[in-house]
């Protein structure tokens, strides 16, 4: 009877502690998930630089070990993925890092970087509003993995009015620059579950709250670059006359001078021995040793 009785308890304490177990893995599994989120804040800005969604999702992931590694969140599928980084411990963010985009079948594409602190950013555009002057949006954030708390803060545009949100905002700020944000939170977001929200405002002013900077013209760039030219070629011209000038001037100092004897030969008067006597009969001039001439024998004549 008493061996009857301990075999019970100890049957009893066995379920006890398998039931634990079972009730407890899947914690454990959830903890231990790379793709598991403490925190989440999804900033949703309408027309704000452009006259689209912009989309700020930054998130804190539970495992913050095993750094650098790959992380993936889902943004639509027709989303413009802008930037994809983390955020340093001083609280800036990293340069943009290289993204693998994967489109899947439920509307989502995934998004894969590499992240080398807990604390990450993406950034995107997203076309998502319908109608006009009377505007709807309907967001849609489906997480991969399970998620601790979400913060959803939604930026009404400065020039819009009749502004309301689709479950109903818990809380309201205004910032500096005089943006109303309308906040929901939620907690214990499970793996594949989607949050949604609906926006509806009026704004007949088409253009967005904060206008991007112009890019600079490149009209200014050509300007640069043809002073740049000009310079070089008053330079390469300057250079060429210098160089013909040494040149001619090597040539007037290496060049030889004419003979002074020569000159003075064409100027000068006869030599002497030439010929001043000439043949009476033919008119030959005739050498001062020569007293007939050569050519028809006539006896040359005396001078007196």
């Amino acid at each position: 009877m008493r061996f009857a009785m301990k075999l019970r308890k100890q049957f009893f304490s066995v379920m006890i502690a398998l039931t634990f177990l079972l009730l407890t893995l899947p914690l454990r599994a959830s903890a231990q998930t790379p793709d598991r989120l403490t925190a989440l804040k999804i900033s949703i800005w309408p027309e704000y630089d452009k006259p689209s969604v912009l989309v700020l999702l930054d998130g804190v992931l539970a495992d913050a070990s095993n750094l650098p590694r790959p992380i993936s969140v889902l943004i639509p599928a027709d989303a413009r993925l802008y930037v994809t980084t983390w955020e340093n411990p001083n609280g800036s963010l990293a340069p943009e890092q290289p993204a693998q985009q994967t489109r899947q079948d439920d509307g989502f594409t995934r998004v894969t970087f590499t992240t080398a602190q807990p604390r990450f950013r993406v950034e995107y555009y997203h076309d998502a509003v319908r109608g006009a002057p009377d505007k709807t949006i309907d967001f849609a954030y489906k997480s991969i993995g399970a998620l601790d708390a979400a913060t959803i803060e939604i930026q009404q545009p400065l020039k819009a009015s009749n502004f309301a949100v689709t479950p109903a905002t818990q809380t309201t700020r205004t910032d500096p620059d005089g943006f109303k944000y309308f906040v929901q939170t939620f907690a214990n977001i499970a793996a594949g579950q989607t949050i949604s929200a609906q926006i509806k405002y009026t704004k007949t002013d088409p253009n967005p709250s904060m206008p991007a900077p112009a890019a600079p013209l490149p009209v200014a760039a050509n300007e640069s670059n043809n002073w740049f030219l000009l310079i070089a070629l008053v330079a390469l011209g300057l250079a060429i006359l210098l160089g013909f000038f040494l040149l001619q001037q090597r040539a007037l100092a290496t060049r030889p001078a004419a003979p002074t004897g020569s000159r003075n030969r064409k100027r000068g008067k006869p030599r002497a021995g030439a010929a001043s006597v000439f043949c009476t009969q033919c008119g030959r001039a005739l050498g001062a040793d020569e007293n007939f001439c050569p050519k028809c024998g006539a006896k040359r004549r005396a001078h007196g």
